[in-house]
């Protein structure tokens, strides 16, 4: 099985790979499950590739096969690599996930093909308009990702099956193909999912009077709506409530970020932290008692399942994914999009009802359970073995 990842860039050498964790621990599984060899196509990993949880594993202990490409800002290979990447494709069995310039070689030689797709046609809209400078730069950047997408689109109706990860581009997807998978992505496996007892004692010493922590977690940028989660607290904080609010992450804002609530005078309750391991992430989560999630594109962040695996209620942005999810697991408020002061005052609310924060906090662990890391996993493992 050819594996496409062209998020999770590699380096490789004699004796180490330099991997993100989370999409080794992946490909691991599927090694593991799956009767084939694995190939990984990857990008090859630059310095200052924006990836928060590289790690380096010894060459004995990878189960799998990586093929580093040199590739455009589109992951079209570049001339030197694109006869090796259509080689790699003859070879394949299966390919599973896009790019590189693979779908339409798989395609012409009756390869299966099973891509794997998360961004909607919004959220593509969002990240191509992020650095527009102008509203004419704004406008040709959207119509260039809607011809794209619809390019896209055609070709993916040739697919023997479409995954998608999300609420969101399963929607979008379904209306085009007839065979589409809906999974949710996340590192929460079941044995990470907070414990019950250590949850119930976190709610009653809440509702015992404790300083209710709030927290984020992401890249600090402008999609993830980082600044907008830095004036929520300032607003929170200017509204005299006492609260703790801690953000771990990294990104070009975290400057800016520090600024404001140095300025604002709030650094004794808002912290804004590097990014620490995932491991480390998942114990700080488990402390804390609200996800505060101001997202302004429709993504599947795995940020969302992870949260409710930590036992947290989420307040955040009503982006598709967000809106679904809350809809489906009934464990957080929903408020209008880049609307901070709208965000804080529903937070303040809440933590003015810690027994709707414990009720919501064990509707998040119920429906981390139901959509473990394996749970959703093996969906997909099933779905794969069918075409090997």
């Amino acid at each position: 099985m050819l594996l496409l990842s062209t998020r999770s860039p590699c380096r490789v050498n004699e004796s180490t790979l330099r991997i993100d964790r989370k999409f080794h621990t992946g490909t691991c599984l599927y090694a593991k499950s799956l009767d084939t060899e694995i190939v990984v196509i990857a990008p090859a990993l630059s310095d200052g590739d924006d990836q928060m949880d590289f790690i380096d594993v010894p060459q004995a202990q990878v189960p799998y096969r990586v093929e580093t490409i040199q590739c455009d800002g589109s992951f079209k290979p570049l001339e030197s690599d694109t006869d090796r990447v259509a080689a790699l494709v003859r070879e394949a069995t299966l390919l599973y996930g896009t790019g590189f310039g693979t779908e339409r070689i798989a395609l012409a030689l009756g390869k299966v093909f099973i891509p794997i797709v998360e961004c909607n046609l919004r959220t593509q809209i969002e990240l191509a308009r992020l650095s527009a400078s102008g509203s004419l730069q704004r406008g040709v950047r959207t119509l260039r990702t809607v011809i794209r997408t619809a390019r896209q689109i055609w070709t993916l109706r040739g697919a023997h099956s479409i995954h998608c990860n999300g609420y969101p581009i399963h929607n979008q997807m379904r209306r085009f193909h007839a065979d589409c998978l809906l999974y949710l992505d996340s590192r929460m496996g079941r044995e990470m999912v907070i414990d019950e007892k250590r949850l119930e004692s976190r709610i009653a010493s809440l509702e015992g009077g404790r300083r209710p922590r709030l927290l984020f977690s992401g890249r600090y940028e402008a999609i993830k709506g980082a600044m907008d989660v830095v004036e929520v607290g300032i607003d929170l904080f200017k509204s005299g409530v006492a609260f703790e609010l801690d953000l771990y992450g990294e990104g070009a804002q975290v400057k800016a970020m520090r600024a404001k609530v140095a300025a604002a005078g709030g650094t004794g309750c808002i912290r804004i932290h590097d990014a620490i391991p995932y491991p480390d992430l998942v114990e700080r989560s488990r402390d804390s008692d609200l996800f505060i999630c101001c997202h302004v594109q429709d993504d599947p962040s795995c940020t969302y399942l992870e949260s409710c695996g930590s036992g947290l209620p989420i307040a955040g942005y009503g982006n598709a994914m967000w809106r679904s999810l809350a809809d489906t697991a009934k464990n957080g408020v929903v408020t209008p999009m880049r609307q901070p002061r709208l965000l804080s005052s529903a937070i303040k609310r809440l933590l003015e009802d810690s027994a709707q924060l414990g009720e919501w906090a064990r509707k998040s662990r119920a429906f981390a359970l139901e959509h473990t890391f394996e749970s959703e996993f093996e969906k997909r493992i099933q779905a794969l073995r069918v075409h090997l």
